[in-house]
């Protein structure tokens, strides 16, 4: 199944498109665009423009058109003639509950039975939010789970904005997890080891952990995170503060989690690829520490150093569902 926030919403294009979309990853600092090549093991096309300060604030869009500017400054350093693009909203603006249906009902009746009790699962009127959900699971006697997914309307709309003003088509807006759930087949063929994997996203004004056992999200936490100005980020200070943020977040997770620990951690985000981390946080974690790097087949010095940087756009630019 295709996963993006548009569930209720018919008139939004399917997440399949032929020859792969434009993964367009907005952070607060900078937009990243990749694309994956055609034939297995070429090296992808990707382009990273910096954001002016304000953009994108707090994690959310704040001017539209800046930021469409930047991403369509990315589209013509990689001089790709594709128009389809996936973009994704953080996971922390989106609620998700579990619930069961009926396992034999179609997705249309799915759809007309959430919108019959939204007041009872969605906390806002159902014309300020989009939706979408899907099955995870056949329980016994007939009974399946399903995951509903809700975002306020005016996140995803100025997402869908800011492709729109770099002459782009949202394929779909998906959420930051999701995404990293697909790229996710990409690092565990390269790390496989038992137990649960972490992905640590290291960006310019926050941190993000994500949990996956055998590719499914089951855990996201994001916190502020200020751990200095990036010529700073090669010091000794630096990592000390991201392996003290980290093993926090960890902490809590293993508090209340059953799903058994952490066994390996994988780092994304713009400062990833700072000087000594993953050996500093190898060593405060107790566990394997290393820079995720989906592109290790593809050559050139660049890719190898904005590989970490370049995670979630690699989840987004993922040709199909993701969902076999």
């Amino acid at each position: 199944m295709s996963f993006g926030l548009a569930g209720l919403m018919p008139e939004l294009p399917p997440r399949r498109v032929a020859r792969g979309p434009l993964g367009v990853d907005i952070g607060s600092a900078a937009v990243k665009v990749l694309r994956w090549p055609g034939k297995p093991g070429a090296r992808p096309d990707f382009a990273i423009r910096p954001l002016p300060p304000g953009a994108v604030a707090e994690r959310a869009i704040r001017d539209a058109d800046t930021v469409g500017r930047c991403i369509a400054e990315a589209v013509r350093m990689l001089r790709a003639p594709v128009r389809d693009a996936v973009t994704a909203v953080p996971s922390s603006a989106v609620m998700q509950r579990t619930l069961e249906m009926d396992a034999e009902m179609t997705d249309i009746e799915i759809e007309a039975q959430i919108v019959v009790e939204a007041d009872r699962y969605i906390p806002y009127p159902l014309d300020e939010v989009c939706i979408d959900f899907r099955r995870l699971s056949g329980n016994r006697n007939d009974v399946g789970s399903i995951m509903l997914s809700v975002c306020r309307r005016e996140i995803v709309t100025a997402y869908e904005q800011a492709l729109e003003r770099a002459k782009l088509r949202a394929a779909a807006v998906d959420v930051e997890h999701h995404a990293m759930e697909r790229v996710w087949r990409l690092l565990a063929r390269r790390n496989a080891r038992d137990g649960l994997m972490a992905i640590a996203d290291i960006g310019a004004s926050k941190i993000c952990l994500h949990v996956l056992a055998d590719g499914r999200s089951i855990y996201c936490a994001e916190r502020p995170f200020d751990g200095g100005m990036p010529y700073q980020r090669s010091t000794a200070s630096f990592a000390e503060s991201a392996a003290r943020q980290f093993e926090q977040v960890l902490q809590l997770f293993h508090s209340s989690s059953r799903h058994g620990h952490v066994a390996s951690m994988l780092l994304c985000g713009a400062a990833a690829a700072a000087a000594g981390l993953a050996e500093k946080m190898q060593h405060s974690l107790a566990m394997p520490v290393q820079a995720a790097n989906p592109f290790s087949r593809a050559g050139g010095n660049a890719m190898v150093t904005d590989a970490p940087a370049l995670l979630l756009a690699a989840g987004l630019a993922i040709p199909g569902d993701g969902d076999d």
